[in-house]
């Protein structure tokens, strides 16, 4: 439910590339947070969870904290946590040639002629994981998710005439 709200909304065609889950990013880059004033639970369970993080930076939101790291992998990630330092998801951002290759055949198997531009993987606590992506082909920009070998179109923007 969340990875659906995150990343549906009202977009144009030349935002479906950009994820609506990362668009306000930026504007957080301002409140870097020194590393002392993250909440303890959610810095022990973010090294837990992810040994390999790089250029982790830390953001204080109203609802808690992210961090915005790259994976061993090169994969933008975020981790988001609640204002107790509880783990409430992460989503994973990559290309298809990092893509599992069970996610690839299925979105391939039907959208053969479709350009994957971008993976985006999220996951949350007790829910399977859920792979949202982002496609083109000459005429159409489609989003879909695939959640348990399951797939669904999300949205689907026909792109303009130049």
């Amino acid at each position: 439910m969340i990875a659906v709200t995150l990343v549906t909304g009202a977009a144009s065609a030349q935002q479906v590339n950009r994820p609506l889950a990362t668009e306000g990013m930026q504007s957080l880059q301002m409140n870097t947070l020194n590393v002392s004033r993250v909440h303890t639970r959610a810095m022990r369970d973010f090294l837990k969870r992810d040994k390999t993080a790089s250029n982790v930076d830390w953001m204080i939101v109203e609802t808690g904290f992210v961090a915005k790291y790259t994976d061993e992998n090169n994969s933008n990630c975020r981790t988001v946590y609640n204002n107790r330092g509880d783990f409430v998801y992460t989503i994973r951002q990559y290309y298809e040639n990092k893509m599992p290759r069970d996610i690839r055949h299925i979105v391939k198997s039907v959208y053969y002629d479709y350009t994957i531009t971008l993976v985006e993987e999220i996951e949350e606590t007790r829910r399977p994981l859920v792979y949202v992506v982002h496609m083109e082909d000459a005429t159409t920009l489609k989003n879909v998710s695939v959640c348990e070998r399951e797939m669904e179109v999300m949205s689907e923007y026909m792109k303009s005439e130049p």
